[in-house]
Formats: C-alpha cells, structure tokens, sequence
C-alpha cells in the first residue's frame, strides 16, 4: 500500500487493531483487501466519513483515506475498491484522477457532480433534502434485502444525492417525490453507461456529505450491499437452477423474520455435497451458537435458531462451506 497520507492510514490502522474482534464476524470478510477513501480532507474528516472509514475497517479492508489534493491515478489503481466522498470537490479530483472514467477497478461515488466524469450521464445531478428514499427493485443485491417502498435511511432530514443515469444502469432506488431521480443505482462491468462501458462494477449511491453520522440499520444495509455488490461476493439477485435441479452456487439467503424475538430461521442453499457449518455470532466476535457442523447434500437448507436469554442488538449468521463463507447481519429485540 501506497504511504500517500501517513496521518490517516497510521490512524486507520490503530483503529482497525482496535476492532480485531471483527474479523471473525459478518465485517471480516473482506480481509486482505484494501480500500481506498478519497475525502475533502484526509487529516479532518467529517462524523459521516469517519463513521464509513469505520465500518469498512470492520469488514476487514485495509483503508488508505486521500485527500482530494494528494489522490492520484496511481494510487487508485493499486486498490481493491475505491470510495468517494462528496465533500471533495469534483473538479480537483476529476484533475487529479484524470482516469476515473476508465479505472479498472470497482468504485463507489456519492459526489454528483462526478457523475458525468464516470460516465454515468451527459449532465443533471443534484441533490434533495430527505429521510427516505423509495426502493423500486428488492431482487437485486444491491437492494440489501430491503422490501419495495418507501424507506427511512436517516433519523433526520439530510442532503440526498441523485443521478440520472443512462445506458444500462440498475436503479434500485429513487426520490420517492420524483422518480427519474435515482439515489441507488449500479452497472455491471461491461454494462452500457452513457456513451462507454463500464470497465469494472460503479455504484451512485446517496450518502452526500453527513448522511452516514446518523444513518438507520436500513441505510447501513444498503451500503454494505454496495460494498459486498462492488467486491463480487454478493447474493445473486436469483439463484440459478443446474439441469440436476440443484443450487449452481451457495448462498446465504438471510434470516426471516428479521428483527425477531426470540426465534428466527435462517435459510441457506448449496450447490454440492459438502462440509457445511452454520453458526452464529455476537457483536464482540464472539461464537454464541453452531446450528450446523456437518456434511449436507446439495439442496436447500433452513436452520431455526433461538437466541440465548443474554443475547440483545447486532447477531450475525455464518455459513462456511468448501466452497467459500457468508456472513450476513441480524437483529435481537427485546
């Protein structure tokens, strides 16, 4: 990794010790893998950044934050995904990523006004003021497993970014008060955008400048899916069926209902005969419950699960297999 900014990458990795408790849990699944965070001000970024640098360490990624002034084509390309803030401002950083357009590697952007230079659209970005946005697709893993409708991504009225992207974009959300204004959308590598392809996944997202310093688990669930989405480890948006009639891929389809109390089931496919160990894990990283530990069939699965009296909040579900692992978040109420 690149020593671009000392201040910032020292900082993140202090932190990053600090929440070695997650690497065992749903955030460490991307361990080994290296993020790069282009903000206004590397040495003084705002609640909202600080919170999204946070939640990516916790995912495992090593995290170089750059500041707008110090960000480079060379930098970018060394990175496993880069993210973009929009508290920098889009001519400096249009400057001096010259080859965003053409980076070969996944990114997610919330300034709109780098929108065009990506090559999502000719022009016509803005921004709204809101709490909520309107799912329109629920199928697609960017969705986050989110249902159609109205939703409340913020506790507080906040500046929503939006983009009108062409081509072949995948819009999972909109203004629910203008529908051609989409807040959440994607394109696959190789997807038309406005006049090229796409050379690696992009994301359009609505975080804006302070979305993130108060955002809800739902707001949350649609970044992480962005994440998961951009780095290829994402939920198929259908999972297809070989001739056998069997899953062509394991999945982890999440648990229902979600929030629960106090039983919830976990549902889980897999593609062969295999080891199979599905387990359950506390916010302290922290082994609560193993449901599965043995060799399955390939087929659908789905596992009950009762959380012990002590347990409250954050829990997450792993399934490991011979084919890989999975981990994705659920909630306790009491």
């Amino acid at each position: 990794m690149k020593a671009l900014d000392r201040f910032s990458t020292g900082k993140s990795r202090m932190l990053a010790a600090a929440l070695g408790m997650f690497s065992l849990s749903a955030f460490g699944q991307f361990a080994d893998s290296t993020a790069l965070f282009v903000v206004a001000d590397a040495s003084a970024p705002n609640a909202a950044e600080q919170n999204i640098e946070t939640r990516l360490m916790e995912m495992g990624f090593d995290v170089t934050v750059a500041g707008q002034n110090e960000v480079s084509d060379e930098l970018a390309e060394d990175m496993s995904i880069v993210l973009i803030s929009a508290t920098v401002s889009s001519g400096t950083v249009s400057t001096n990523l010259s080859g965003l357009k053409d980076l070969p590697v996944p990114v997610m952007n919330w300034e709109p006004a780098l929108f065009d230079d990506q090559g999502f659209q000719a022009a016509g970005t803005g921004e709204f003021s809101s709490a909520t946005i309107l799912i329109v697709d629920d199928a697609h893993p960017l969705a986050g497993g989110l249902a159609a409708g109205e939703i409340l991504i913020a506790n507080a009225d906040k500046g929503i970014s939006y983009g009108l992207p062409e081509g072949e974009p995948v819009i999972i959300a909109v203004n629910p008060a203008d529908s051609t204004q989409a807040v959440h959308f994607g394109y696959e590598k190789g997807a038309q955008m406005a006049a090229d392809p796409a050379p690696a996944r992009r994301i359009g997202t609505f975080l804006l400048n302070d979305v993130a310093d108060d955002m809800t688990e739902d707001g949350w669930d649609l970044f992480d899916s962005a994440v998961e989405w951009l780095m290829g480890s994402a939920t198929p948006e259908a999972v297809p069926a070989s001739r056998s009639g069997n899953p062509a891929r394991f999945t982890l389809a999440g648990n229902y209902p979600n929030p629960f109390n106090p039983s919830t089931r976990i549902s889980f496919s897999i593609r062969s005969t295999e080891k199979v160990r599905l387990s359950v894990w506390n916010a302290l990283g922290e082994e609560i419950a193993v449901l599965i530990d043995e060799v399955r069939p390939a087929g659908d699965y789905t596992a009950e699960f009762s959380a012990p009296a002590a347990a409250s909040g954050v829990l997450f579900c792993r399934l490991e297999t011979g084919s890989g692992a999975v981990t994705k978040k659920m909630t306790m109420l009491k």
